[in-house]
């Protein structure tokens, strides 16, 4: 009885054992997967925290090229803006010369930019033209005629009637020269000789096209 009493004491001892060393195994494996998952979350918060700050640098970066953006398109403005103001005055002082332009000038650079201009104008246009031109330059040849024969002149009657024709033959002559003004100020065949002497270039017109009459007259006459 005995011996068997201590047998089945080693049997229970020994199932005890066992028992204590699967708990102690299965603690241990309890807290290997718990080390583990503390690790895995870790883990996750480290790289959970460190896409927070990639996405938080991600966000300053573009708030940043935004406001440089923005500050490079409000610059980019100020500067058109300020090229069309200066635009504007410029074409503002453009306009002003060419307005006063034909006022401005000599007599006998009027009648240069009006020469210089007449290849450009349609033929009978220019034929109207050069004869204003034609007389212009008779009328100032009589008046500097005049202006010899009263200084020869001996009476003084012949003196005062070379005088009044002076008087007739100027005023006749500034008359046309006005004329010649106004068609250089108003007219728009003329653009381009007050742009020109605005800005102090040399007037030198296009030659003008001809026109499908033109051509055709020139047809025929070959």
């Amino acid at each position: 009885m005995e011996a068997v009493f201590f047998a089945v004491a080693a049997i229970i001892a020994a199932v005890a054992a066992v028992a204590a060393w699967r708990r102690a195994a299965e603690a241990e494996e309890r807290a290997r997967k718990e080390a583990q998952a503390r690790t895995e979350a870790e883990e996750r918060a480290r790289k959970e925290a460190q896409a927070r700050t990639e996405a938080e640098e991600r966000a300053r970066k573009e708030a940043q090229a935004r406001t440089e953006a923005e500050e490079r398109a409000r610059k980019e403005a100020q500067a058109r803006r300020d090229a069309e103001r200066r635009a504007g005055r410029l074409s503002a002082d453009l306009a002003e010369s060419r307005t006063e332009i034909a006022r401005s000038i000599s007599e006998s650079e009027l009648v240069d930019a009006l020469r210089r201009a007449l290849p450009a104008l349609a033929p009978e246009r220019a034929r109207r033209l050069e004869r204003q031109l034609e007389t212009l330059a008779r009328l100032r040849a009589d008046a500097a005629q005049l202006r010899r024969g009263m200084e020869a002149a001996v009476d003084k009657d012949i003196a005062d009637q070379l005088r009044k024709k002076l008087e007739k033959v100027e005023s006749d002559a500034q008359a046309l020269v006005e004329r010649l003004r106004n068609v250089l100020q108003n007219d728009p065949d003329f653009h381009g000789v007050r742009l020109a002497l605005a800005w102090n270039g040399r007037v030198s017109p296009m030659p003008k096209k001809e026109t499908d009459k033109e051509k055709k007259t020139d047809k025929e006459k070959k």
